[in-house]
C-alpha cells in the first residue's frame, strides 16, 4: 500500500527521527482504521459524491453508479487519485455487483475495469452484517441474521 513513505513521532521532548512505514493498515489496531478512514476522507474529499452513490467505510470504498461505463469512469477517478498520493487500488479485493433492477441492455457487452483489468462480478456482497443481492432478493440476508441469531 505504501512506497517508501516516512513519518516520524512527535513526543514531548520533540520529534523523533523519520522512518520508513513497512506495514499497510494494521487491522488489529483501532487507532489504525480512524486515522485511515480521516486520511482516505481528506484526500478523496473532492471526488466523493454523496451517498449513497459513494460510501467509505474505513479501507472499503463503494461506488454506485446507473451504468457500467459510469462505475468505470467513477473507479478511474479514484484509482488516478489514490495513486497520486501514493495509495492503491488492491485489484484483486475489487469485486462490483450489477443489479437486475432496470433494463438496460444496450451495456450488456460494457464491462467494469480497473486500468486494464477486468473486475469480477458479484451475485451478492456482505457490506455492514447485510447481505446485498444483484436480483434483489433478501433471502441471503435474512438466513444469515438467523444463522448469526442462532450462533450466539
Amino acid at each position: 500500500m505504501y512506497d517508501d513513505v516516512k513519518t516520524r513521532m512527535s513526543i514531548v521532548g520533540g520529534d523523533l527521527e523519520h522512518f520508513l512505514v513497512v506495514m499497510g493498515l494494521h487491522h488489529g489496531s483501532s487507532h489504525s482504521s480512524i486515522l485511515f478512514a480521516l486520511v482516505i476522507d481528506v484526500l478523496s474529499r473532492h471526488i466523493q459524491g454523496k451517498v449513497p452513490w459513494c460510501i467509505l467505510f474505513v479501507d472499503d470504498i463503494v461506488l454506485i453508479d446507473e451504468t457500467r461505463s459510469g462505475v468505470n469512469a467513477r473507479l478511474e477517478v479514484w484509482r488516478q487519485t489514490l495513486e497520486s498520493k501514493g495509495f492503491k487500488l488492491n485489484r484483486t479485493k475489487t469485486k462490483y455487483l450489477g443489479s437486475e433492477f432496470s433494463d438496460r441492455t444496450h451495456e450488456a457487452d460494457v464491462e467494469v475495469m480497473l486500468d486494464a483489468q477486468v473486475i469480477p462480478k458479484r451475485a451478492s456482497f456482505k457490506c455492514l452484517e447485510s447481505i446485498i443481492q444483484g436480483n434483489g432478493e433478501i433471502n441471503k440476508d435474512i438466513a444469515h441474521h438467523i444463522r448469526a441469531g442462532w450462533m450466539k
